[in-house]
């Protein structure tokens, strides 16, 4: 069994939650407040009542055990009144029997067993609250003292449904009051979710549109809150992806671009030979050369490509302590060889300097910029190459006497393909990738590349690696 959720339900869903969890939590506080409404209001009223009833019961202890009234008429006239005027049921009580009570009635023992008769006896006054709501009723008792000594208990029990009436005309107009406030909250919490959740709402039709291809999305940032956060975070994320996406594409393009020409080149060459029958023999070796040449040439730009990916992903490169020295000294050496044919000399000045790596993508950057730095540089000129040390790592500098690279090409000298001047690199032999295989070993070795240029003078690349590999 398949459930189809309606678009408009999820995108509601968000609004609907935030607005719920401001009205439970509302409606939370609402009813906590309420009840402490009602336990302050009837603290309140049950003191102000207990402090009246102690008002009373002092007189009627004054009046117990003076002239021995509570054997005089006076006496019952007395509980009568009081009891009249607090509404009360009022108990006299001593250590044998009730002595009076406010309806005249002798009430052997009933209430001797009572909490607050107990502990009045003690010599405390004492005062409890007793039922629930409508059938709620205090039982107060106070000691009746002769000096020290107690004599009896004057016990009050009074009903305080007056009191929870009052009460309740309170809390209904409180709780009309909670409802409209509930209300209004609501319809509020609606709106704010509705706005807060608008940005959402505009990063999931980005995300859905991106999925079904367009890439280029971008939303609008309010404020500086998490959901600005999310909403820069997805621009800054979008903006990688179409820089991926536009350097795919060019790399495709230029992919294609290199490896059509040596191929065209080959297909050209084989035609040729095809045609011409092998009369001429030395006709034909040369177009085999050619052909080596281009083969070469095409195996070249493969060969870098592999390696480029191989950089990118860097799975299981091996990492060891070696002197970068050492790497140095043998990159002048094999690229001496190249040097002498166009009499350029390269000058090393360097000094013993251990670092962590890979050895050999170390050797294959220096490699590829001092070839470049060799192959660009006027003939009986000279390239310069030291190494210094700092806080940062090893610092290596490849200077040349050379063409140079103008300052608007220097941005993109890294990049897959380019070229500075398209048909001197082609000259040299040189497929575009040579300096992006170097920034992405660099990189992978948290280190950085500077390159000054000025054209006619020659260029100098600087290189730091750090002293420790971090992964």
């Amino acid at each position: 069994m398949v459930i189809i959720i309606k678009d408009d339900f999820i995108r509601n869903s968000v609004k609907i939650k935030l607005s719920l969890s401001y009205v439970v939590i509302l409606t939370v506080c609402l009813f906590l407040v309420n009840i402490f409404v009602f336990l302050a209001i009837r603290k309140e009223y049950i003191t102000e009542r207990k402090a009246n009833i102690y008002l009373y019961q002092r007189t009627i202890a004054d009046l117990a055990y003076e002239a021995d009234l509570n054997k005089t008429p006076l006496f019952d006239i007395a509980l009568e009144t009081i009891s009249r005027q607090s509404n009360s049921r009022i108990l006299v009580i001593d250590d044998r029997y009730i002595v009076r009570s406010d309806s005249k009635d002798q009430i052997e023992g009933t209430y001797y067993q009572n909490r607050e008769v107990k502990k009045a006896f003690s010599g405390v006054k004492t005062a409890r609250l007793r039922g629930f709501f409508e059938n709620s009723y205090l039982s107060v008792a106070t000691p009746i003292l002769v000096g020290e000594n107690v004599k009896g208990v004057v016990l009050f029990l009074t009903p305080i449904n007056d009191i929870y009436n009052k009460i309740v005309v309170i809390q209904k107009k409180l709780f009309a009051i909670s409802i409209l406030i509930l209300v209004l909250v609501t319809l509020i919490g609606y709106l704010i979710s509705t706005y807060a959740t608008r940005p959402i709402y505009s990063v999931i039709d980005a995300i859905e549109n991106m999925a079904e291809g367009n890439l280029k999305q971008r939303v609008e940032v309010i404020g500086n809150d998490e959901i600005a956060r999310l909403c820069n975070a997805f621009n800054e994320m979008n903006e990688k992806i179409n820089k991926i996406d536009r350097e795919r594409r060019q790399f495709v393009a230029d992919a294609s671009h290199e490896l059509k020409s040596p191929l065209a080149s080959i297909n050209v060459l084989v035609e040729s030979l095809i045609s011409s029958e092998l009369e001429n023999k030395e006709m034909a070796m040369e177009f085999l050369k050619d052909i080596n040449s281009e083969i070469n040439r095409l195996t070249n730009i493969v060969n870098n490509l592999l390696e480029l990916t191989k950089l990118e992903g860097s799975f299981g490169m091996k990492v060891e302590k070696f002197d970068l020295n050492d790497v140095c000294l043998q990159v002048v050496r094999r690229v001496g060889y190249i040097a002498k044919t166009k009499n350029i000399e390269i000058f090393y000045d360097g000094q013993s300097v251990e670092i962590e790596g890979n050895r050999d993508n170390i050797f294959r950057a220096l490699y590829n910029v001092v070839e470049n730095a060799v192959k660009y540089s006027y003939e009986f000129s000279r390239v310069d190459f030291w190494v210094e040390r700092d806080y940062r790592g090893a610092i290596v500098h490849i200077k040349d006497h050379g063409v140079g690279i103008p300052e608007e090409d220097l941005p993109k000298i890294f990049e897959r393909f380019y070229r500075v001047d398209k048909t001197r690199d082609r000259k040299t032999g040189g497929s575009g990738l040579g300096l992006s295989i170097v920034n992405e070993i660099i990189k992978k070795h948290n280190g950085s590349i500077e390159v000054k240029s000025r054209v006619g003078e020659g260029t100098e690349f600087i290189i730091i690696i750090p002293y420790e590999y971090k992964g």
